[in-house]
This record gives structure tokens, C-alpha cells and sequence, in this order.
């Protein structure tokens, strides 16, 4: 009989595949793991896996120290693999806020959410950090050319790798559907075909 730790590595593997198995399931994930962006991405993937609505999720101690506040009984916990202890895996639980409730001493919980008054200044600081933006008329179309800058200026560097780690890629070259990069020392990368 397996036990939880290999249940839960099992169901990490199966999250992973069925997250990167089309672009609606990537977009869940990511919003799942944008209002939890403090975890690693391992408990991202595991916390989406087990309740992708969850919006801030804590330890039951961190809940009781930080906001007062006390996990309701019959909760169940998010399990994920805690990789703090030394020589050891074992499993550590989250709890969604959502399954706790305040106290006398509660304290208010810091829920990160954009405000609008704040987007230019966001754009701006994109701007800033990631080079002249394409389209930059709304937050999402800068987040999307900020991406686009930051892969173009990198994808050099790590292609060579990604294809070599890579099941689609062999000594004899791409397998079919593989979207070739032609690389030119003087302007950015730009996909060239696609194979088959």
C-alpha cells in the first residue's frame, strides 16, 4: 500500500502534466499560484492540484501566531512535501483561509490585489526593467511585452540547454511539431517553422 508521501509525489506528477497539457490549464494554474506567490513552485502545483480556489493558505501554527485566527474543525489540510527537514521528506499541511475563522485577537490578513490607480506606475516600472514595450495600452498587454523582452533577451542563453534535456529533440534533429528558433547574432530570435 503506498503511503501519503508517495500519493502525494504521484499526484504531483499527474498535476505537472495535466497543468502543461494545454494553455487553459497553464492559465488556472497561474491564477491559482498568483494569489499564493510565495510559495515554492512545487507547493504551487500541489496546492492547485488539491483546491485551486484557495487564496492564501498558511500552516494551522502561522494562523494561530500571525492572525489569531483558528482552523476550523474538519478541515482538511493542503498537503505538501516539506523539504525543510534535513534528511528527511515528510509531509507539511497548508490550510486555506477559508477554513479558519478569526478570534478575539484576530488580525487583518493581507490579500495582495491590483489596485487600478496603480497600473501606470506598474507599467512604467516594467518599462524600466524590461526595455521598450510593443503594446502597452493596458496592464495585460505590458505584462505580455515585458514577457516578450525578457524571453527574447534570454532565450539564447538557455535554447541550447532546453533542447538538449528535451524528449523532442534528437541527434537527428526536432520531432514533428517542434518550433525551430533561428538564431541571428544581430537581431532577436524569431521562431522559423514548425516541423511536420
Amino acid at each position: 500500500m503506498a503511503t501519503k508521501l508517495q500519493l502525494i509525489t504521484a499526484m504531483y506528477d499527474h498535476a505537472l502534466s495535466k497543468l502543461t497539457s494545454s494553455a487553459s490549464e497553464w492559465q488556472g494554474f497561474l491564477r491559482s499560484a498568483a494569489r499564493n506567490y510565495k510559495l515554492a513552485f512545487e507547493e504551487q502545483v500541489l496546492v492547485h492540484a488539491q483546491r485551486p480556489d484557495a487564496s492564501a493558505v498558511l500552516e494551522i501554527e502561522k494562523w494561530n501566531t500571525r492572525f489569531g485566527r483558528w482552523v476550523n474543525r474538519g478541515a482538511t489540510g493542503i498537503a505538501v512535501v516539506d523539504r525543510d527537514t534535513p534528511g528527511k521528506l515528510r509531509l507539511r499541511y497548508y490550510f486555506d483561509i477559508s477554513d479558519t475563522h478569526e478570534s478575539r485577537r484576530s488580525r487583518p490578513v493581507p490579500l495582495w490585489e491590483m489596485q487600478p490607480e496603480y497600473e501606470a506606475d506598474v507599467i512604467e516600472t516594467l518599462e524600466a526593467t524590461f526595455g521598450d514595450l510593443a503594446e502597452k495600452e493596458t496592464l495585460a498587454e505590458a505584462i505580455y511585452s515585458a514577457a516578450q523582452n525578457a524571453v527574447t533577451d534570454i532565450i539564447t542563453d538557455y535554447l541550447h540547454d532546453l533542447l538538449s534535456c528535451c524528449k523532442c529533440y534528437s541527434k537527428k534533429g526536432p520531432k514533428k511539431g517542434i518550433i525551430i528558433i533561428e538564431k541571428s547574432p544581430t537581431r532577436p530570435p524569431k521562431p522559423l517553422r514548425v516541423v511536420g
